[in-house]
């Protein structure tokens, strides 16, 4: 019979300290997989030209899903867009063929990824203090910034 006493180590943790070492360690995975989540889905807005999604939209979603998810968002809120544009030029009295040509007027110069891409870092490059510098003549914007601008002035 084997003398237990030979494999009686002193294993020098009790079972509440390993537990705390692996909450902490799980929290810090937790910690790294939601920062690298965040770069990869700044890295995918920024080259796809993704304009209308956040990179909060897609915190959580795993890694090998963010292309299609990311797409997803886009086009689902490029859709709203144009119904909003449609809801708004639609106010104004226009109808048919009018309002469809007012609609891809409106929205045409955000309509391409690269507008989109280009827009994104023109409003980070503008940003002082986390706001944008005031535009005192709105009547040259289209698309998305007439909208955004109309929405910042109503108030």
């Amino acid at each position: 019979m084997a003398n237990f006493d030979e494999f009686d180590e002193d294993v020098g943790e009790s079972g509440s300290s390993l537990r705390r070492k692996l909450e902490e360690t799980l929290t810090r995975e937790r910690q790294l997989t939601t920062e690298l989540s965040g770069l990869k889905a700044k890295e995918l807005i920024t080259e796809n030209g993704y304009g209308l999604v956040k990179v909060e939209d897609l915190i959580g979603v795993a890694l090998g899903e963010m292309d299609t998810k990311a797409e997803e968002l886009q086009q689902e809120r490029a859709g709203q867009q144009v119904d909003l544009a449609r809801d708004m030029l639609a106010k104004r009295g226009l109808q048919g063929d009018e309002l469809d040509r007012a609609v891809e007027d409106f929205l045409a110069p955000g309509s391409a990824p690269g507008d989109a891409a280009a827009r994104t870092r023109a409003k980070e490059m503008s940003a002082v203090g986390g706001s944008a510098a005031p535009l005192r003549d709105a009547s040259s914007l289209m698309g998305l910034d007439a909208i955004e601008h109309a929405l910042r002035t109503k108030r």
